[in-house]
């Protein structure tokens, strides 16, 4: 799974990109860079979603971690590469991230219309997984119509997300763009249903 919060600023994505900015990548090093840049997005959405820091914490390690992205820009001289391909992508998602924490501080109601009279799940995600997983298990279900409507109608990726997150307490700021993040994955597609997969497996064979 992807690292932790707090490390998102000295994430592996962000050493590579400082030790190799220009190299030219072996296909085992692209492979690395695909799956730090991954790892990186996780840890981006886990961060902005986590209901125990405050949007003020949140966002000042946004900015530093924006901050440690935007200095390398100009260490990679070759912009048709995958170093920078891979620093753009990150650097967009996360501005992308700033400007809703802003929007959350800036209109509370909005960005957090969720009536207090509504009571949570006394479920929550464990902390060595992330949103994104959860995303994953959203997708599959939605693409493949096992989840319906009372009337039978295939239900629409918002509501299940909604449906979902509040049962596990997590917040998925925008599903469209999340789901899309899942689908485009080069590397470790399914990892998430592949990790329950494996522990079904493992329970059965007892």
């Amino acid at each position: 799974m992807a690292q932790t919060t707090s490390e998102l600023e000295e994430s592996l994505l962000i050493r590579l990109l400082t030790t190799s900015p220009d190299r030219r990548l072996t296909d085992s090093e692209r492979k690395a860079f695909d799956a730090a840049h991954e790892d990186y997005i996780d840890a981006l959405q886990a961060l902005s979603q986590d209901l125990r820091k405050s949007p003020l914490e949140i966002l000042h390690r946004l900015i530093r971690a924006d901050a440690r992205l935007c200095r390398l820009k100009n260490c990679i001289c070759d912009k048709h590469s995958l170093q920078a391909s891979l620093l753009k992508s990150a650097i967009q998602l996360t501005n992308f991230e700033i400007r809703l924490i802003f929007t959350r501080l800036r209109y509370p109601s909005i960005a957090d219309p969720v009536s207090a009279e509504v009571p949570k799940s006394p479920l929550f995600l464990s902390e060595q997984f992330t949103p994104t997983d959860i995303m994953e298990l959203v997708t599959a279900l939605q693409l493949s119509g096992a989840i319906r409507r009372i009337d039978g109608t295939r239900i629409d990726l918002a509501t299940l997300v909604d449906v979902l997150s509040g049962t596990f307490n997590v917040r998925i700021n925008n599903p469209e763009q999340c789901r899309h993040a899942v689908v485009n994955r080069k590397l470790r597609l399914t990892r998430f249903l592949d990790f329950l997969r494996n522990n079904l497996i493992a329970y059965s064979q007892r």
